[in-house]
């Protein structure tokens, strides 16, 4: 007699069998307490890792710029969320180590969400950013595991917390766990719902146009994102005035534009080769989101799998993304985790990758197309 689990995985979406005998239920409470223990532990090692990192040089990482766009909301200067200028005064009065200035692109809506984090001061801020980064992957994986292979879900889950878009993401402060959260509910979620999940992907709007191709060809999913769309809207609209929402696509433009190292984009690979050209940059992102659409498109039929689908085109079609924002590829790795070799090949070699293109050598683009255009398991609709 078999045991729960024997015999080969079903599609995405069905579960293993109740095991029959009192026996077999038992061994199961315990293998489900080791993984929730194993989970515990894989989380608090990435928070330590991610803490120590960050508080050795705080003015180095992105969350300064997100930290103080929500104390300028704290503090009743909402209108100011969108003002280069306004923002690193802020940034260097918290931290007078902050001497260089990067565009931030995130929508004032969010600092409106993090203005309780910005009426902290900036250690015991990270720290709850932190953990709730932590949180957002650990749910993520839980929620993604059943793309994958059912032998292969336990060794996806450190590389979940551990892999180096994941700590890169804690250690930087970034919203980007949460990015990944959202896409993994909506794969669980009912059309409309769905839909406004992936709306969320607007905390990153260098990442939304792709998952907008997705949401729009299926109505429940369309209205779903719209009403997104409209909340995320109303939101910046309170938070930053009309005149601070005017300025907001001047400061998109200007983060689009920037060639920083470790760039995923096939857009900015362009670039590198082309000249920062801002006209030229515009052409090859809507070139390369053009391509993403027609290959989404016709390689699935059903949303779920237009999700998984998108996640890495969302960063090739970008014009600004870095390796933070690679842990919104990791539906479509766990999707090709369909067995032991499929899954050290995509798992080991992401981080081979990853080192690589921190070093300096563009390689996660090429990485990222072929594991666009590569095999996974089928998804259940």
């Amino acid at each position: 007699m078999g045991c729960a689990g024997d015999g080969a995985p079903g599609p995405v979406g069905e579960r293993d069998p109740h095991p029959l005998l009192p026996g077999h239920r038992a061994h199961e409470h315990r293998r489900r307490v080791t993984r929730v223990a194993r989970g515990l532990v894989l989380a608090l090692a990435a928070w330590l890792v991610a803490f120590a990192v960050h508080t050795a040089e705080p003015a180095g990482y992105d969350f300064i710029a997100l930290y103080a766009t929500a104390r300028l909301v704290a503090t009743g200067h909402g209108g100011e969320v969108t003002d280069p200028a306004a923002q690193f005064a802020m940034e260097h009065a918290i931290l007078s180590e902050r001497t260089v200035f990067l565009f931030d692109p995130n929508v004032p809506a969010l600092a409106l969400l993090m203005a309780p984090l910005g009426a902290l001061p900036y250690t015991p801020a990270y720290a709850a950013m932190l953990t709730l980064g932590v949180a957002a992957l650990l749910g993520a994986a839980a929620l993604l595991a059943p793309l994958a292979a059912a032998e292969q879900r336990a060794r996806l889950l450190p590389f979940a917390l551990l892999a180096p878009p994941s700590l890169i993401a804690l250690v930087e402060g970034q919203t980007t766990p949460f990015v990944l959260l959202a896409l993994a509910a909506a794969l669980r979620a009912p059309p409309f719902w769905s839909g406004a999940l992936l709306g969320a992907t607007a905390l990153r709007p260098q990442l939304l146009p792709v998952f907008a191709i997705v949401a729009l060809t299926r109505r429940g999913t369309a209205a779903g994102f719209a009403a997104a769309l409209v909340a995320v809207a109303t939101l910046s609209l309170a938070v930053a005035g009309v005149d601070g929402l005017a300025r907001y696509p001047l400061l998109v433009s200007l983060a689009a534009e920037q060639l920083r190292p470790g760039e995923l984009g096939l857009p900015a690979l362009a670039r590198r080769g082309l000249g920062p050209d801002a006209g030229l940059n515009a052409a090859l992102t809507l070139a390369a989101a053009a391509i993403a659409a027609v290959v989404i498109v016709r390689r699935s039929r059903d949303v779920r799998s237009r999700t998984v689908d998108a996640s890495p085109w969302s960063l090739l079609t970008a014009p600004h993304a870095l390796l933070h924002d690679g842990v919104v590829a990791y539906p479509a790795i766990a999707a090709a985790a369909t067995g032991t070799r499929a899954t050290a090949l995509w798992v080991g070699s992401s981080v081979v990758v990853a080192l690589v293109q921190q070093a300096g050598v563009p390689l996660a683009p090429l990485w990222l197309l072929a594991l666009a255009l590569g095999p996974r398991r089928a998804i259940r609709p």
